[in-house]
């Protein structure tokens, strides 16, 4: 199970949604919070979809700032609490699990008036006793360190956002990945990198989820990088062959129209048509290797304590992300199946509803004769495949005197008649 967070810095950008996707197929969160959305409520719930989640709820922004939202899925259950501008509260619960308490949080941006995110977290902690899980934008740092670069923080923010951390019972979780979650430009050009987004637990959350650690990743479409919250593996599952199509998104490829017509101006039919297709897949599988590679990429030349910048190198990566995640929007709609209209189309939303009625069921969980229930792959396929069997089988019968002394005789003078 899991939890991304991400200051997307505004829905309105289709770029955005499209790598906030892509985000979402690749962690596979169990809840995703979005943070400064900057849309209407309406626009952020409706992503829910595209996004590939049963369940969304949102905070409309305040002008041109603001906003945020939630998405989960049914597997696990939500309950909502009262929120604001800067909070979505809920309550969560996995399957039979402890329930628990999940703040998303957006600290408010004028250092004058965060102590308004400080006072709403300190009355939801002497409202509540349960476990509890804090992520999102704080827009403060614990420590001098977290903040890299020129325009230094005062005492008085930093204390009292450790004030607040204090009065919770708050630990901070750590990170795997580079430091810093937040990269401005200031004047003259130089930039500083702050950790402003992190998540925040209490004790007892801890007891509960004593696995979770947190990951800081990569994003081109916004000047915050998402984190992500896991505090339970599960096991991978494995996936079948899939079976070969066509990809209107090769025609993207400059190296398409050659391939292809190499292939049907070659004698021999079917080992061109083998070795198309043996191209074009690995065209496919081409796209998410780059796309791994330059995410990794990205990671590393932000982790470089040297650079205090986004560098040439840097820049030209994400616009290549930001391509890549188009050659990817383009197979979503296919996979839609409506193909009467044009890729190019920025209006996704109608693409996304069509794909997403047409996912796959799938069990997460069998219960097993003794009561207990089981979510191992191969105990579940032995669990379905003893089920089937028995239900197919004929249970036969050795005596078939007693079957037959209920059937009626009939002599040739009854044939007769």
């Amino acid at each position: 199970m899991s939890c991304l967070s991400w200051n997307c810095r505004g829905l309105g950008n289709a770029a955005t949604i499209k790598e906030l996707r892509e985000l979402a197929k690749d962690v596979a969160p169990s809840v995703v919070c979005v943070l400064e959305t900057q849309v209407h409520k309406t626009r952020v719930e409706g992503l829910k979809q595209a996004l590939g989640f049963d369940n969304s709820f949102a905070v409309s922004n305040s002008g041109r700032s603001g906003g945020l939202g939630i998405f989960w899925n049914n597997d696990i259950r939500v309950a909502l609490l009262p929120y604001s501008q800067y909070h979505i509260d809920v309550l969560v619960q996995e399957g039979d699990g402890d329930l628990w308490r999940l703040t998303c949080v957006y600290g408010e941006a004028q250092t004058n008036e965060r102590h308004k995110t400080w006072d709403m977290l300190k009355h939801i902690k002497s409202s509540s006793h349960l476990p509890w899980l804090c992520i999102g934008d704080f827009n403060e740092v614990l420590h001098r360190t977290e903040h890299i670069g020129v325009q230094e923080r005062s005492h008085a923010q930093i204390a009292g956002f450790r004030e607040m951390v204090d009065v919770c019972g708050f630990n901070d979780l750590g990170y795997e990945g580079h430091s810093w979650t937040y990269e401005k430009k200031v004047a003259g050009g130089s930039f500083c990198r702050v950790r402003l987004d992190r998540e925040l637990a209490t004790p007892d959350w801890s007891v509960c989820f004593p696995l979770a650690k947190c990951k800081h990743l990569s994003a081109a479409a916004s000047d915050h990088v998402p984190i992500l919250l896991s505090w339970r593996s599960e096991e991978p599952r494995p996936r079948g062959k899939r079976r070969f199509r066509y990809e209107v998104m090769w025609e993207s490829y400059a190296e398409f129209s050659n391939s292809l017509l190499e292939s049907w101006q070659k004698e021999d039919e079917a080992t061109t048509l083998q070795e198309l297709q043996s191209k074009l897949k690995k065209v496919s599988s081409h796209l998410v290797r780059e796309l791994r590679k330059l995410k990794q990429e990205l990671e590393r030349l932000q982790s470089d304590p040297q650079l205090t910048g986004p560098t040439h190198a840097e820049l030209k990566i994400k616009e290549k992300i930001l391509e890549l995640n188009h050659r990817e929007e383009i197979m979503w709609k296919q996979r839609s199946r409506i193909l009467w209209l044009s890729a190019g189309d920025r209006n996704t939303r109608f693409f996304h509803i069509r794909a997403s009625r047409r996912r796959r069921n799938r069990i997460a969980k069998l219960k097993k004769p003794d009561g207990h229930v089981t979510k191992n792959v191969q105990e579940m396929r032995d669990l379905a495949t003893s089920f089937y069997r028995e239900l197919y089988t004929s249970e036969g019968t050795s005596n078939m005197d007693a079957v037959l002394n209920t059937v009626p005789t009939k002599g040739y003078h009854s044939n007769e008649q």
